[in-house]
């Protein structure tokens, strides 16, 4: 307590007295040198909140303030790459502004270790499941299945685009490992549920299935407490919405990214951050320097909170076809490993030519036409059991959407048999991009086989149809890598709410992260808190904020967007 300059000099016994004080001390070289008697009281027959209404009535006393617990130092952790970890901890290098980040340290001194049995799911293209910096945090099922792969229907959901590893790591790299980066959440479980492919398409039904997943292991006693989301697009889904709803109802946080367009969500929505459901978080995305980043979609109405998104560091997982793979091909010596053919009586087949500087594979272009191209030679697979092995090539398209298909196939026998195991049908104005689709383990055989198929409808004319630049067939590699988007954004809020979930059972994850973030002029006309995301804030009130903030009122339904807004995922509907 401070006491006015002038007060009697006995004012703190007299008020030490009033609450039948078990113990006062007046600080007197501290008096002496301010001029204002500076006292401790305590009275352990009243509250802490009755001393201060008490104490702060009485005309002499300048300020009361409770005996705050104060931290010797931040915790932070040995990870190797951690002082490049801006988002947790911004020291100002670099270009960016000190304590532009989410105040990690400050929060792990309050808690980084999240409850045992509390988990959060990752919707997103898989994850590096043998990640040195992920596997400790995998959760695992009694059966030692760790999540599902709803893209390939099975048990194994490796990550073949590396955008699930990056979020994966964002949320739950373990911390203190002396190993590469920290997540937000020390040891939080994370159960990776693929619905998005090696380009980062996610379809609907792939989504509610494994949203239904999800419902069915709460159901079972998973403590399922969040899920991360980060994809969207600009159709509205009752299907979607009443999934998501289901969620609220079992206590599951749904933490999305708010887009990667620069668009103003509460003009144009985008799905599902923008449902109006209470246990939707939508997040936009913040740069080293606490402003908003440009490609980052907003909206004063309809977008939460903001966090960090731009350039953010974090667990990866990558192929790139190179010499000395298990299979590769830069086509410069011509055909020799491969085989083509196409439908009797067809004019145009696969031929190599020339794309910029490079070597590639041209479908060229005929209607009602089946054409393909596959590997000569068996490629011996049989020792790959415990590698994440992906098949891997830069290809572009300009065919008919929703007639014209570009298919691949697998085989385990040297071709005896084949199984689709992909299929596209997406015109992307002939501009490359890369595609990667890990290799299932039963064909991780001596004689596995992979088959590149173009089937033309009737209307195409004049087209290029499909470009396949140098394959590869190798070993996935993990590894940490910078990435940006609100997809970055969105794993920082669901790491704090698993912390939250573990410091504060029994209120809402969801309203502490929401009331107490850092409010900034920057975000203020752009975000419904006008803040960023602050862990230490959102761990330290002991007491729930009054009031919660509801999410988006927009109700505007508009079409699909782009195939895919790097690295926000983009989501299609299947038609």
């Amino acid at each position: 307590m401070v006491f006015k300059a002038g007060a009697s000099s006995s004012a703190a016994s007299l008020a030490a007295s009033s609450v039948n004080a078990s113990d006062h001390r007046v600080f007197g070289a501290l008096s002496r040198a301010s001029g204002k008697q500076v006292a401790f009281i305590r009275s352990t027959g009243k509250t802490t909140e009755e001393l201060l209404a008490r104490f702060r009535n009485m005309p002499e006393v300048e300020a009361a303030e409770p005996n705050y617990i104060r931290h010797i130092s931040a915790t932070v952790p040995n990870d190797t790459y951690f002082g490049n970890q801006w988002g947790l901890r911004n020291t100002g290098s670099s270009g960016g502004t000190a304590g532009a980040d989410i105040s990690a340290p400050e929060g792990w001194d309050i808690r980084r270790i999240v409850t045992p049995g509390k988990v959060v799911a990752i919707l997103d293209t898989g994850m590096a499941l043998n990640h040195p910096d992920l596997q400790a945090n995998l959760w695992r099922a009694a059966d030692g299945t760790s999540g599902y792969d709803f893209v390939n229907n099975d048990d194994e959901p490796e990550d073949d685009n590396g955008h699930g590893t990056h979020v994966a790591g964002i949320i739950g790299a373990v911390g203190n490992n002396a190993l590469g980066v920290s997540g937000v959440a020390w040891t939080v479980k994370m159960i990776p549920l693929k619905i998005g492919d090696g380009v980062g398409r996610v379809y609907d039904s792939a989504e509610i299935a494994a949203l239904n997943w999800i419902l069915d292991k709460k159901d079972s006693g998973v403590d399922i407490v969040a899920v991360n989301a980060s994809y969207g697009g600009y159709a509205s889904s009752a299907v979607q919405r009443e999934t998501i709803s289901a969620l609220a109802n079992k206590g599951i946080i749904f933490v999305a990214s708010a887009g990667n367009e620069t668009n103003d969500n509460d003009l144009m929505p985008s799905y599902p951050a923008c449902y109006n459901l209470p246990n939707i978080i939508s997040v936009a995305s913040t740069e080293k320097d606490d402003t908003l980043s440009d490609f980052s979609n907003y909206g004063k109405n309809t977008v939460h909170l903001a966090a960090p998104g731009g350039g953010i560091l974090s667990t990866h997982t990558s192929y790139l076809p190179a010499s000395g793979d298990l299979f590769f091909d830069d086509l410069q010596s011509g055909e020799g490993k491969w085989l083509s053919g196409a439908e009797a009586g067809s004019v145009d087949g696969w031929t190599i030519g020339t794309y910029g500087s490079q070597q590639v594979w041209l479908s060229g272009y005929e209607a009602d036409n089946t054409s393909w191209i596959m590997a000569k030679d068996p490629i011996d697979l049989s020792g790959t059991l415990e590698n994440t092995v992906v098949l891997g090539f830069p290809v572009a398209l300009d065919i008919v959407e929703n007639e014209d298909y570009v298919r691949l196939y697998f085989s385990a026998d040297n071709g005896v048999t084949w199984t689709r195991v992909y299929e596209i049908s997406l015109d992307t104005d002939f501009n490359v991009m890369d595609f990667r689709l890990k290799v299932p383990d039963g064909f991780k055989t001596s004689e596995f086989l992979f088959k590149i198929e173009l089937e033309t409808g009737s209307s195409g004319a004049g087209l290029n149809g499909v470009l396949v630049g140098a394959t590869g067939v190798g070993i996935a590699e993990s590894r940490y890598v910078s990435m940006s988007g609100t997809s970055m954004a969105a794993p920082f809020v669901t790491g704090a709410v698993a912390l939250a979930a573990s410091q504060f059972p029994n209120q809402s994850p969801r309203t502490r992260i929401i009331e107490n973030v850092d409010r900034l002029d920057s975000l203020r006309d752009f975000t419904i808190t006008g803040g960023r995301l602050n862990l230490y804030k959102t761990l330290y009130q002991y007491e729930e904020p009054d009031g919660a903030v509801e999410g988006c009122a927009a109700s505007a339904v508009s079409p699909w967007g782009l195939l895919l807004a790097v690295p926000l995922l983009a989501l299609f509907r299947k038609k």
